[in-house]
């Protein structure tokens, strides 16, 4: 690592993450922007043995039981580019300025919580977004999750977006339509649209 950090300006590669609205917060974050250095950091020097000795079947075997947590953030990063992507072409609910991860306390039930993106277009108006990176189909838990979130703060409008790698049951789904303020996108859904020009 010492011998990188004179070759690369490492600190280039990280991110300071303060909680959505925070311009300058005690809780702020920081970690590894680029996706190729935060696989590598993660994965590769603990299998660098094995991988060295030319076992890389056996070092994926190690590592891919871990691949889903990773790729959380990773769905996060690209479920924003999807929201961008709507706004920038007038398919978004709420024309909102940024976006961004908030994390806090929920007094209602006293302990840490966090939303994976939350992006305001006034006072008065936001949206919130859930995103599930798993193979099992998101259930309305999910939805309730998110809800409960939402009112964490005070907006009169708020649009609900739930992201999935695969889908949503039944009954998540008849649930958003009553509720009719929540968008369900699946990854393909997300593929489709950042393909389009």
């Amino acid at each position: 690592m010492c011998h990188l950090s004179k070759k690369f300006n490492l600190s280039r590669f990280n991110k300071k993450e303060t909680p959505y609205g925070e311009k300058a917060s005690r809780r702020s974050i920081y970690r590894i922007e680029d996706n190729m250095f935060r696989f590598w950091y993660r994965f590769i020097p603990e299998n660098s043995s094995i991988i060295y000795r030319g076992a890389a079947d056996l070092a994926y075997r190690r590592i891919e039981p871990h691949l889903s947590h990773y790729m959380g953030q990773i769905f996060e990063d690209i479920c924003m580019q999807y929201l961008w992507k709507l706004l920038l072409t007038g398919k978004s609910p709420v024309d909102f300025v940024d976006l961004g991860r908030w994390w806090g306390n929920d007094p209602t039930t006293r302990s840490q919580t966090e939303i994976d993106i939350m992006g305001e277009q006034d006072k008065k108006t936001a949206l919130f977004g859930e995103c599930k990176w798993k193979n099992d189909l998101v259930d309305i838990d999910v939805l309730e999750t998110l809800t409960h979130r939402s009112k964490l703060f005070h907006y009169e409008k708020v649009h609900l977006f739930l992201f999935s790698k695969t889908g949503f049951t039944q009954s998540c789904i008849e649930n958003s339509k009553k509720l009719g303020n929540i968008s369900l996108v699946t990854y393909a859904d997300i593929v489709k649209e950042l393909e389009t020009n």
